[in-house]
């Protein structure tokens, strides 16, 4: 479940089927409203002749709250549910990011540039010449994004585990809004001096390095 920023609000997927009464979509609405959930993201994914689906995202306390809203929209002459989707789970599930390559490899030749024996070539010009690495690497669009998971949203310290999936946001984000690719790191320590020195040894393999969620006053000292 979509937990809300700041609240305990969950988001489930309403599909309802309703006739093309003007009255009926107000009807719904009330219903909902009145039941003590929010309404977000309305779609409509289909229509007949006389009726519409649409896709009503709710927002519920939890899933005891979410049956009550139910049983009040099945009371709804003219309004079928015809399904309830958790899609926050599934965009969720199997993670949000994953390392793509640039190139492309469709046979030996090109696995002999990109790796060896072509490859040394490229590590001797990084040795002879430092200023080299981020031409030939991709270093500069790398960027780490650091958390011990202790200030995660409005959750608080839930660990690095249950945090990843909001490193992945990040991560998602850099890259959807300025083509970087993001990489999280979780270091499991409350320790400000371990968790500065992990980030110092690994920092030489990215441009930069965010630190995310970290709770205070350990964020300042790092």
């Amino acid at each position: 479940m979509l937990i809300e920023k700041g609240t305990d609000k969950a988001v489930y997927t309403l599909r309802v089927l309703t006739n093309d009464d003007p009255d009926i979509l107000g009807k719904l609405f009330l219903t909902i409203g009145t039941s003590g959930a929010g309404v977000g993201d309305i779609a409509r994914v289909g229509s007949g002749l006389n009726h519409t689906t649409r896709d009503i995202d709710v927002l519920v306390d939890n899933d005891v709250h979410l049956k009550r809203i139910l049983e009040e929209v099945g009371k709804l002459e003219a309004v079928k549910i015809q399904a309830v989707y958790n899609h926050v789970e599934e965009m969720h599930r199997g993670g949000k990011i994953a390392m793509t390559p640039t190139q492309k490899v469709r046979n030996i030749s090109d696995i002999r540039k990109l790796y060896t024996p072509g490859v040394a070539y490229i590590c001797k010009l990084i040795q002879a010449d430092e200023s080299l690495y981020q031409k030939y690497t991709s270093v500069k669009r790398m960027v780490a994004i650091v958390t011990n998971g202790t200030a995660i949203l409005g959750l608080g310290d839930i660990g690095v585990k249950a945090g990843m999936p909001v490193m992945e946001g990040k991560a998602l984000l850099f890259n959807h809004l300025a083509g970087l690719s993001g990489v999280p790191i979780l270091i499991d320590s409350h320790d400000s001096d371990e968790i500065v020195r992990t980030v110092a040894n690994i920092a030489k393999g990215f441009g930069a390095i965010k630190l995310e969620d970290i709770a205070s006053p350990e964020c300042f000292e790092i």
